[in-house]
Formats: structure tokens, C-alpha cells, sequence
């Protein structure tokens, strides 16, 4: 099958800045999914997965603000069958006078088991690779996080493992990240696929 990819975007809220910049650097089919909780766009997004038929689906947070940069890596990259995920990678949160903050997206340790019933915490994360340290790097790297900033795989691998929350009714990309590590899927990004958040 031909690569024909479809981002699928999470819209509970209206960020101007976010939705424009996927408007205007990404060039490809796009469906929005607005006004949902977080375990409702889940089910819409798994629903839509099955009834439709691209050959990559792309899962995209409401505040992330892409780049053409960004788009173009995750897509020449995610198109490779030698990755299973392929995903951006973001700053943390930003500061109170509109810097990054010091980590980044990126996780290399293992996703443990985590103590809550309910879900994660967020000592339940591995440390966060420092954004300085990602930016001294070149190229390809391996995260445990999926963490839905243009997370790409083919349909078969979506429909092998839909898309849910935690008991909590949060933490998806946790969740659907941790099924993956279970199952010996890996997940890249590049650094050249920074999103800002």
C-alpha cells in the first residue's frame, strides 16, 4: 500500500497557534476530533481507525505547536518501515517568562510498573533527557514515549493496540507507550522533530 497518512487531532480546547501551524505545515488529510474527554476521543479515534483505511495514522495533542521542519522528519521518517513509532518529541511545559523548560518529551529508561491503581504518577516516569543534552545530539534516537506530538505508526499496529486511558481517565500516551514496551515495539523520534508546547 502506498503511504497515505491521516493526522487524527485531539481538539478539547482552541489554541490559535496550534491549530494553525498544523493548518499550515503539514499537507496531508487531516480529521479533528473536538469537544471530547480524553477516554471519549480515544474510543472516536479507534472507531475512526477501523472504519477508515490510510495506511498510517498520526496522533496529535491540541497544544503543540509544529514546525514544517518537524512535520517533513516526522514524515520521511515515520513512512520507514524500520520503525514501528515514530513520533516528535516536545518541551515539558514552558516557564513562567516563556523559555523551555529543562527537560524535554524524551524518556530512554524503561516505563516501570507504577503503584497507583488508578494510573500513573509522575514518579512513576523515568528521568526526562534534559532538552540541552537532546539539542548536543544528531539524528535518531530511542524514547519509551509515544507522547501523541505527530506519534505515527501503520494501521495494523493501531488496531493491535487501540487507544485508552488509564483507569484515571488520563495519561493515553503513558498507557498506550507502556503496552508497547510490553510488547517489544520500540519508538523513535529524531531531533529535528522538535514540537513546541
Amino acid at each position: 500500500m502506498a503511504f497515505d497518512p491521516v493526522l487524527m487531532i485531539m481538539q478539547p480546547r482552541h489554541i490559535g497557534e496550534a491549530i494553525n501551524s498544523l493548518k499550515e505545515n503539514i499537507d496531508i488529510s487531516k480529521v479533528w476530533f473536538r469537544a471530547y474527554t480524553e477516554p471519549q476521543v480515544m474510543a472516536q479515534m479507534n472507531q475512526y481507525i477501523k472504519e477508515t483505511n490510510f495506511s498510517h495514522y498520526i496522533v496529535m495533542s491540541d497544544d503543540g505547536v509544529v514546525s514544517k521542519k518537524a512535520a517533513d522528519t516526522i514524515l520521511k521518517y515515520g513512512e520507514m518501515k524500520e520503525y514501528d513509532v515514530f513520533t516528535g518529541w516536545m518541551n515539558m511545559h514552558l516557564e513562567e517568562d516563556g523559555s523551555y523548560s529543562r527537560e524535554s518529551t524524551i524518556c530512554e529508561g524503561l516505563l516501570p510498573n507504577w503503584t497507583n491503581p488508578l494510573g500513573p504518577e509522575r514518579d512513576d516516569y523515568p528521568p526526562w533527557v534534559p532538552i540541552e543534552v537532546v539539542q548536543n545530539r544528531t539524528g535518531i534516537l530511542q524514547t519509551r514515549m509515544a507522547n501523541f506530538a505527530l506519534t505515527i505508526a501503520e494501521r495494523d499496529l493501531f488496531l493491535k493496540f487501540p487507544l485508552q486511558t488509564h483507569q484515571n481517565n488520563c495519561s493515553s500516551d503513558h498507557h498506550w507507550s507502556y503496552r508497547l514496551q510490553k510488547a517489544g515495539v520500540k519508538v523513535h523520534t529524531h531531533t529535528d522533530a522538535f514540537i513546541k508546547h
